[in-house]
């Protein structure tokens, strides 16, 4: 009980901005510089640097869960209404600031979370009203408790500058009276405005000025949960006094729904997803697991549904059933899926969904603005009243999600917080009534977590669904939620209203400690403690007996009332678009960073080639040829086939692998195929490839020789041909292989056979007899077969010149040594290389165009059948 009064008198306050409706502020008139103003203006910075370090202070304890609030550096501390009114006109924070227009960027400077003045609003706050109460009733005592508020005591009750606190009061409820009505019991806990509301105005509110227990429930009943027709927050009838939403949502691109007829009934007409008995299992080594048991929850349109699980891979599971993308080879799955009371298969849940998983490896060379227009290209909403003005609506999200300062930058060069708000806009584009998001804040500090939660609940608001993943979080975005569901060995812990959880507890007698997080307290307390034996099995006791608990106390999902007509589904784009899509994409969205990869392979292609020339410098030009140069004419060949080449197979194989992130992302998306996209590929690239083979053959060739234009032609022909087949090679190893370092071994391993049988390293009636074999599928032997007949056909004679003069012993004769290899044909039988008994001239090029086709049909199989991730890994199933 001391906790509970030490808890109300340790309490901080601070002024807020007054609202204009009540209480219009007098603008002072401008003063001379360097008058009195000045010198207060400064004091007033000093006095807002104290301020922040205890706002820092505080918001750090709360980062880091710390279980004992640390003192304060300068204690207490107030900001007088002046010294605020001081700030927020500072030409630092003047209107050519966000934080002259948009409140949200006040938390990221410290500055309370509230409406700058406005002829709107209300009570200077953000209008979050974390109750959840914000019906008709509430719109309608709105003018009276304002004017209740204006006639009370300036201190205490009237003073509405100094009445939120920034210690969150977590006490729970002593008393939990299930048949106490929602009029009966205080449905506000003062805690819970933190930064948002007021103590005094639900007071007035809920209780009409009765008086004020402070040892009364700080949360509602658990059986006061009301329909979301009266409590929703989208659900405002348009006739009465609605309050208004923190202006993030452009409300031109981005209207509510109307819930309401037009009768004036009060029938929602929002969709509402029931999910009743779900159970996963998949299929391990240890044997059958079940990842999901008996998992009942539901959601209406303006609610989010924050999924905490104590192992992220439950949760992430329950949104992949949920979007059909759960295994279904080693998985089963039952139960009963309920979309707008029509029995549906989680197929057209999916279809009818935008799910944003926790993959944000987009194309790195694109930029944010670009990435959104692809992403409507390939998929957009089958409603067409919501895709009208796709740029405008692209624009809108851009600014609304923070990402106006790098709409043109790289998404490469985005931060994790960037890419991840980047990957919530690629899908709000879809307008879908149910959002599913799997971890979206991962990553993110507290504040980007608290802007990105506090936009996807105003996204809610407008009669959507949203679905979300989360750690623990901080209280102050706890109490954005709408409904939690607890899941701990994949059972419910507690499923139900946010604002309901911590009675539920208190009643079950676990009751969160006072300046506790309720959602870090609940986690760790049906949390597996595999720390010891003992506390294992204490544990375990305890998530089985809390499991019990909550499936004998649970109540029934609502009445899904009769069958109504289901929300549009995804509009995907047919074969040609997507084709279309994958083009526009490699040639104008990925410019000019294309070019700079395309030019960076050529020039190394180049280099090499200049090397080579450099190194066989005008071995063949000369017109009389001696048989010296046999071997190096050979040579120069056998180094162009098979060693120079190895950076641009390397460079291949790199851009392979540096797109299948992003490839493998765009695919889980379901933006298009494996298949058209490696069709497509395969297209685009051919020509670019061959630009790069010309900068690798016509250097080195023209500084080696240039003999004739004839043998250049087909040399220039079976050396194109020859590259593309060993370049499909190596593709189709990094297809195969993840690791690129294990394909440039594969390639490595199959260059080598290769070159086994090519003739040049081992002489071929010298190989063994499984090496015989390459003599026939090497299309490094038929290369340099055909170059090097074209190369030494047309030379008649081989001089030797230098051969040495030897002398019979029987006479006094001297003659010179014979020649070795004194015409063409003897330097190719020399070589191993005798004139082909082919039917056809054409048949060497016949089987490297085979061994071209078999790399491009390999390299297909593999993207094809390339396995999605694992999901028995992905769920860490032993």
């Amino acid at each position: 009980m001391s906790e509970l009064w030490e808890l109300n008198t340790m309490e901080r306050r601070y002024s807020i901005p007054p609202s204009t409706i009540s209480e219009p502020r007098l603008v002072p008139p401008p003063r001379p510089p360097g008058g009195p103003t000045s010198a207060s203006a400064k004091l007033d910075l000093h006095a807002w640097s104290i301020y922040r370090q205890n706002l820092n202070s505080d918001f750090t304890d709360s980062a880091l869960g710390s279980q004992e609030k640390t003192t304060l550096p300068y204690g207490n501390f107030q900001l007088r209404e002046s010294t605020v009114h001081t700030i927020l006109n500072n030409p630092r924070y003047g209107p050519k600031s966000e934080l002259g227009s948009n409140m949200f960027t006040y938390l990221k400077f410290g500055l309370p979370r509230v409406f700058p003045p406005t002829l709107a609003g209300r009570d200077g706050s953000s209008g979050y009203d974390s109750s959840d109460d914000g019906g008709a009733a509430a719109a309608a005592t709105t003018a009276g408790v304002r004017r209740r508020e204006e006639e009370a005591s300036p201190i205490g009750l009237g003073d509405r500058y100094t009445r939120s606190k920034s210690n969150p009061d977590l006490v729970a409820a002593r008393d939990w009276n299930p048949l106490t009505s929602p009029r009966d019991s205080k449905t506000k806990s003062s805690s819970e405005a933190n930064l948002l509301a007021s103590d005094v105005y639900y007071r007035e509110r809920d209780g009409g000025g009765r008086g004020f227990n402070k040892l009364e429930g700080s949360h509602i009943s658990l059986v006061s949960r009301r329909s979301r027709q009266h409590g929703a927050i989208f659900n405002q009838p348009p006739d009465g006094t609605a309050y208004r939403d923190p202006p993030m949502l452009n409300d031109k691109l981005f209207p509510r729904d109307n819930p309401w007829p037009e009768d004036g009934g009060i029938e929602v007409k929002g969709p509402h997803l029931q999910v009743r008995g779900v159970v996963y299992e998949t299929r391990g080594s240890g044997g059958p697991t079940h990842l999901l048991d008996g998992i009942s929850l539901e959601a209406r349109g303006g609610e989010v549904l924050a999924v905490m699980a104590t192992n992220e891979s439950e949760g992430s599971c329950l949104l992949d059933v949920l979007a059909n993308r759960h295994a279904r080879w080693n998985g089963r799955l039952r139960g009963d899926f309920i979309l707008n009371g029509n029995h549906t298969k989680p197929s057209k849940v999916a279809s009818r969904s935008a799910y944003v998983q926790q993959d944000v490896n987009f194309c790195p060379d694109m930029s944010v603005r670009q990435t959104l227009l692809l992403h409507t290209f390939f998929r957009s909403s089958g409603d067409l009243s919501r895709v009208r003005d796709v740029k405008a609506r692209i624009n809108g999200l851009i600014n609304d999600l923070g990402l106006e300062q790098v709409r043109h930058t790289r998404v490469k060069d985005l931060t994790l917080s960037e890419r991840r708000r980047l990957n919530v806009a690629c899908h709000l584009l879809l307008e879908t009534d149910v959002v599913l998001l799997d971890q979206p804040t991962r990553g993110m500090d507290i504040f980007d977590t608290f802007f990105l939660v506090e936009y996807l609940r105003q996204w809610a608001c407008r009669g959507r669904i949203v679905i979300l993943t989360i750690q623990p979080p901080t209280y102050e975005i706890f109490t954005m939620i709408s409904r939690v569901a607890l899941i701990s060995t994949g059972r419910l812990m507690y499923f139900g209203r946010r604002r309901e959880m911590l009675p539920y507890f208190a009643f079950i007698e676990y009751p969160c400690p006072a300046y506790k997080n309720p959602s870090d307290y609940y986690l760790d307390l049906v949390t597996l403690d595999d720390l010891s034996a003992e506390a294992m099995l204490e544990s375990s006791q305890r998530v089985e007996m809390l499991a019990e608990t909550f499936r004998r106390r649970q109540e029934a999902l609502s009445d899904p009332g009769p069958p109504g007509p289901l929300p549009p589904k995804v509009h995907k784009e047919n074969l040609c678009l997507q084709l279309l899509g994958l083009w526009i994409r490699a040639m104008i969205y990925q410019f000019p960073y294309n070019m700079v990869h395309w030019l960076a392979m050529t020039v190394v292609a180049g280099m090499m080639s200049v090397v080579v020339g450099a190194v066989y410098w005008d071995v063949r030009s000369a017109p009389v040829q001696h048989q010296d140069n046999v071997n190096n004419r050979a040579a120069f060949h056998y180094v162009m086939v098979g060693l120079a080449l190895w950076p641009i197979l390397l460079m291949a194989v790199s851009e392979v692998w540096r797109d299948k992130p992003a490839l493998a992302r765009d695919v889980d998306d379901g933006l298009y195929s494996r298949a058209i996209y490696i069709s497509t590929k395969i297209c685009y690239s051919f020509i670019a490839a061959g630009g790069t083979f010309l900068a690798y053959i016509l250097p080195a060739y023209m500084m080696a020789g240039f003999p004739s234009a004839d043998q250049f032609y087909y040399y220039l022909g079976y050396m194109i041909l020859y590259l593309y087949a060993i370049r499909a090679i190596a593709i189709a190893a990094i297809c195969v292989f993840d690791s690129r370092h294990t394909a440039a071994m594969a390639t490595g391993f199959v260059m080598t056979l290769a070159l086994l049988g090519a003739g040049f390293t081992i002489h071929p009636l010298d190989l063994s007899a499984w090496t015989w074999p390459t003599l026939w599928w090497s299309p490094a032997r038929w290369v340099l077969h055909e170059v090097n007949r074209y190369e030494f056909d047309s030379t008649n004679e081989f001089l030797c010149d230098r051969n040495p003069v030897l002398q019979d012993s029987l006479s006094a004769i001297q003659r010179k040594a014979p020649c070795g290899v004194v015409t063409g044909n003897q330097a190719l039988r020399y070589m191993g290389l005798p004139e082909t008994n082919l039917p056809d001239i054409f048949y060497p090029a016949i089987f490297i165009l085979v061994a071209y086709l078999c790399g491009q049909i390999v390299t297909i199989i593999a993207f094809v059948a390339s396995k999605k991730p694992n999901r028995t890994k992905k769920y860490r199933i032993e």
